[in-house]
């Protein structure tokens, strides 16, 4: 791989963003590009929230429960909850697995997804409204869905979420920090947003540990992981392999301006991707000034990563930035 163009870009990002960080491997080779502004040191091992990149660990999970057990992408969630969750004007459409994997169960995030600790899953969604459009009519993102989902592996597995999906995290990952090292914690990178000048820290500074809760919502599963570029990197090398992560659930289509095309069990599938070449799957994060994404690239067996930390402070589009654009176009030319 000629990856003097990914350093290159990595310095001309630093300034605009308080890191810059991206990771590529190709035929057993692997290359990390990063450039931090002067008051920080970061490596390839230091960690941090990587948003929504955590919904690929959990629909990895999800998946390969389906494998395992009886259940089936057409299971009706509210089997395994052993409570019903249900769309109040549709009760006769079942909120399946599968639409809950592929946000397309008609839960809507307006209400919030932020439950709290001692409250359960299933005392949040009944006291709010949680639903918007029909179950399986359309797609629509839902962080509360993951949360539901999480729940589910627990009901599936025997198993508190932590322990369900450690065996598919990176070596050093945790979600909400749960099974992360008091080392790894205290020099964590925080998730900063730019304000003028300055870089304000939003979250993990100083970094604390999620406590046991009566909801696996505490574990932030839609969006609390805690890894590493190199942590980021392999979750991007493990899209290569061939599991139902591949299926889409939910496709095609052109949604949110081409942020989202096809969505399978916690990746977008892209087979025309508008900021790409050529096929893609894998999924973005964007929040609290974090803004990055794990993919790979089936026709080149290409897996990378990239991290950028420090959004203005204003600046909540999901939409993919000049930045991302810069990097996605680089890389397609490695």
């Amino acid at each position: 791989m000629k990856t003097a163009s990914l350093d290159v870009l990595a310095r001309s990002l630093t300034g605009p963003f308080a890191f810059c960080g991206m990771a590529v491997a190709q035929g057993g080779q692997r290359h990390f590009a990063i450039s931090h502004a002067p008051f920080l040191n970061v490596t390839p091992q230091t960690m941090f929230r990587v948003a929504s990149v955590s919904k690929v660990v959990v629909g990895r999970v999800v998946a390969s429960l389906v494998d395992t057990t009886v259940t089936t992408w057409d299971t009706d969630v509210s089997k395994i909850l052993g409570w019903t969750l249900e769309h109040p004007k549709f009760p006769e459409r079942p909120v399946t697995l599968g639409m809950l994997a592929s946000h397309s169960a008609g839960l809507d995030d307006d209400a919030g997804y932020l439950i709290p600790p001692h409250q359960t899953l299933r005392a949040f969604c009944a006291e709010r409204a949680v639903f918007d459009a029909r179950p399986g009519a359309q797609f629509c993102y839902s962080n509360l869905g993951y949360i539901v989902l999480a729940e589910v592996i627990e009901a599936l597995s025997g198993l508190a979420f932590p322990d369900a999906v450690a065996p598919f995290l990176p070596k050093r990952a945790g979600f909400n920090w749960v099974g992360v090292s008091d080392a790894d914690r205290q020099s964590a990178l925080p998730t900063y947003r730019r304000s003028g000048a300055a870089f304000l820290a939003q979250v993990d500074q100083p970094p604390e540990p999620a406590k046991q809760g009566h909801n696996p919502g505490i574990y932030s599963p839609q969006g609390g992981l805690r890894t590493s570029l190199e942590g980021m990197l392999d979750i991007a090398c493990g899209l290569g392999e061939p599991t139902a992560l591949w299926t889409p659930q939910m496709g095609p289509g052109n949604y949110l301006d081409g942020v989202f095309e096809s969505y399978g069990a916690g990746v977008q599938i892209f087979d025309a991707p508008l900021f790409y070449p050529r096929p893609l799957v894998g999924h973005f994060g964007n929040a609290y000034g974090f803004n990055g994404g794990v993919w790979y690239d089936r026709e080149r067996n290409l897996s990378f990563a990239y991290a950028l930390n420090g959004l203005e402070m204003n600046d909540e589009s999901d939409a993919f930035s000049e930045a991302e654009l810069a990097i996605f176009q680089v890389i397609a030319n490695l």
